[in-house]
């Protein structure tokens, strides 16, 4: 069941703020990933000195945020971790939707985030190879096939109008934790508005549609996670199937 609320690891580095070259980033990044092979090694608290460390360099690491939000979680501390991802949030809604002076600067902006994901990549496959980490790059590898497609239109001079659907997830299962059901539901379906195919956000609406005794839909939600691929605990559903008599 632990696995339904929680947020798989998932570390995309960020690219500079608008594609434009950052020295504060560039100083950031060492601490951001040493931060990830603590986080390989479930080494939370150290991993969670150098987010902050790379945080306390680049104020805009919005992954940073993320990771730091993450290695929280892990060590129970939630409220911690909800502002930590509200943080992130808002650093990538600060960039969704920017419109860049020419087709040119949009382009080196998702050429930097191409750089950086494939840094990220050999980063966690350098390591032991853990279904936490084995995660982290399937994701890793997504949100790099959606970049390569925008850099194939070419002519498309904004970023993607959404959060990423990992940044809403990691919000919901904050608040989850927190017992703030709406707040859950209301980013579990953001993250399902960024990625219509997210499994785990099925999975995750199903855990807060039977917490909040909506037995039928979170039945829905449950067959619809496992249509996208998602593989779901048994438990759930044996639950979720208790309640419906």
């Amino acid at each position: 069941m632990q696995r339904a609320i929680v947020v798989a690891a998932i570390l995309l580095a960020g690219a500079g703020a608008y594609g434009q070259a950052r020295p504060e980033r560039d100083r950031a990044r060492p601490f951001f990933l040493t931060a990830q092979g603590l986080m390989r090694s479930e080494q939370y608290p150290e991993a969670a000195k150098s987010f902050q460390q790379a945080i306390d360099i680049d104020r805009e690491f919005e992954d940073a945020y993320y990771g730091l939000g993450l290695a929280n979680m892990r060590m129970r501390n939630y409220a911690e971790a909800l502002t930590n991802y509200t943080r992130c949030r808002d650093l990538y809604q600060a960039i969704a939707g920017k419109q860049f002076t020419s087709t040119q600067e949009a382009q080196r902006y998702r050429q930097n985030r191409l750089t950086e994901i494939d840094e990220s990549i050999r980063t966690y496959q350098s390591g032991p190879q853990t279904t936490q980490s084995q995660d982290a790059v399937q994701r890793l590898q997504q949100q790099k096939r959606e970049i390569q497609d925008h850099i194939s239109r070419g002519s498309d001079m904004s970023i993607t109008n959404t959060v990423p659907s990992f940044v809403s997830l990691a919000l919901g299962s904050a608040y989850f934790r927190l017992q703030k059901w709406p707040d859950a539901e209301r980013e579990y379906r953001a993250a399902l508005a960024a990625n219509p195919k997210s499994g785990e956000a099925y999975n995750n609406l199903a855990v807060v549609y039977l917490q909040t005794g909506r037995f039928k839909e979170a039945d829905d939600a449950v067959k619809a996670a496992e249509k996208a691929g998602y593989n779901v605990h048994p438990q759930l559903k044996q639950d979720i199937k208790a309640k419906l008599g």
